[in-house]
């Protein structure tokens, strides 16, 4: 059986640069195959080529390794295009983060909701569907795996304005198989030095987790016939306590960590199920903002550290500059190094594997009582076919109607990026869970138009 083709556009991403080619390198299935870096920054992509050449040449992987800042030169006949792209995007969350702030909007990552991820998806969205345009001539029998956020607003996208390709979304934050083993150590079912689960403890697994992307939502916990939920909301007691009582610990925290157990505990004993995804969830809700008489506890959320993400990007980036150079090691390289989400689905789904992923695409009934075409994050069965939701539970009283507001909010945002309509826009805005005023939501939009003329499409300033 022959390798797949994939094509990597942002080959200098943050989380997905250094894996894909690890991960090229090691697997069976796909280290015969083409890996094409594309990045429009010369400099960016000559770094990723030299990683790539250093480890084929240190595993003696037979992968072939093509490069180009033009996609169109690379696309022909790929079997997988992953969309990983960005553009300054620490600095433009910043600007998204801080001026929503002055008017009462708390994010502490601001890409996905909130003026921060609505935003972000008018600066991506275009660019998106310009590249799909050339992936339908190009490729088109391959399969588009967006890993930009904000992922469900992509994915609507694709699947709404792009049609003529094949599409799906991802985000790495349930990330199989190791979610499920974090799980079932968490309550004991597993020794802590394992790192897989037997079939036999597959088959007495009822695990559903399921929602909108970085909404999502643990509704069940089964082993064995027994709810282990409970076990679950008494280990996060315990780390709620640890982190209110460890103050220092938390002063030094980052915005998306700070406090996560003591608000999921929160939540959890409100709707009956764990918020899987805190660090972005708890963003989603208005509870931690600040707004009433009451201040939230243990406090309303930080804002987003733009400050400390650029910092992180910027030595993980001079560890590729290390890597490129040889100043650190292959050898560091490959055996500290580990696969990324999207060629761990890849590999199952060229080879047949018939592993399991949690993937964003329409929900197609697993979710009783929510819409068949809700872009939702589920459990899914993949093969070259594309995913298949696997039956979940159905969604909890509460949540249902956050999770609605939540896709409106995601629905609206899309047909914003592809209409460049300030009106539709507008709608999406008030529609979202943590706008709370209507002039401050327009000020809003008003001061991120102009502080971001240089990257948003012309149309919208007509």
């Amino acid at each position: 059986m022959k390798s797949p083709k994939i094509v990597v556009i942002g080959a200098g991403s943050h989380f997905f640069g250094r894996p894909v080619i690890w991960n090229m390198v090691n697997s069976k299935i796909l280290r015969e195959g083409t890996l094409a870096l594309v990045d429009t920054k010369p400099h960016v992509l000559d770094t990723m080529m030299k990683i790539g050449r250093k480890a084929i040449n240190a595993t003696k992987a037979p992968v072939k390794l093509i490069g180009s800042t033009d996609r169109k030169e690379v696309l022909k006949d790929a079997d997988f295009v992953v969309l990983t792209f960005s553009d300054k995007n620490a600095y433009y969350r910043g600007v998204d983060c801080r001026v929503s702030e002055k008017y009462g909007v708390r994010m502490c990552s601001g890409d996905t909701i909130g003026p921060g991820g609505i935003f972000r998806a008018l600066r991506e969205i275009p660019r998106a569907l310009e590249m799909t345009k050339d992936i339908a001539k190009l490729a088109p029998e391959a399969w588009t795996i967006n890993f930009v956020n904000p992922t469900t607003v992509l994915g609507i996208a694709l699947m709404r304005y792009a049609p003529q390709i094949r599409s799906f979304a991802i985000c790495d934050g349930l990330h199989e198989p190791y979610q499920r083993v974090r799980m079932l150590k968490s309550v004991g079912i597993l020794p802590e030095d394992a790192t897989r689960i037997s079939p036999e403890m597959e088959r007495n697994l009822e695990l559903h987790i399921e929602g909108v992307n970085h909404f999502t939502w643990l509704a069940k916990f089964a082993y064995k016939g027994k709810d282990y939920l409970p076990i679950w909301r008494k280990n996060l007691a315990e780390m709620a306590k640890k982190e209110i009582d460890d103050n220092d610990q938390n002063a030094n925290a980052y915005a998306k960590s700070k406090f996560n157990a003591a608000y999921s505990l929160q939540l959890m004993d409100i709707f009956g199920a764990y918020p899987c995804c805190t660090a972005h969830t708890k963003e989603y809700v208005p509870f931690f903002q600040g707004y009433g008489v009451n201040s939230p506890f243990p406090e309303k959320l930080m804002v987003f550290d733009a400050e400390n993400r650029d910092k992180d990007m910027k030595a993980r980036w001079n560890e590729n500059e290390e890597f490129a150079s040889g100043k650190k090691s292959m050898k560091e390289f490959l055996t500290k190094g580990k696969g990324d989400h999207a060629t761990d689905i890849i590999e199952s789904m060229w080879g047949g594997l018939r592993k399991k992923f949690y993937i964003n695409s329409a929900n197609r009934g697993a979710v009783s009582n929510m819409a068949n075409d809700a872009f939702i994050e589920l459990l899914c069965d993949l093969d070259m076919n594309g995913p298949r939701p696997l039956p979940a539970s159905p969604m909890p009283r509460g949540l249902l109607g956050l999770q609605q507001q939540v896709l409106d909010t995601h629905e609206l945002t899309a047909e914003a990026a592809v209409t460049c309509d300030r009106d539709i826009l507008l709608r999406a805005m008030m529609t979202d869970p943590i706008i709370n005023n209507i002039e401050d939501g327009k000020k809003i939009m008003d001061e991120l138009f102009q502080a971001e003329k240089d990257i948003l499409p012309k149309s919208w300033y007509k």
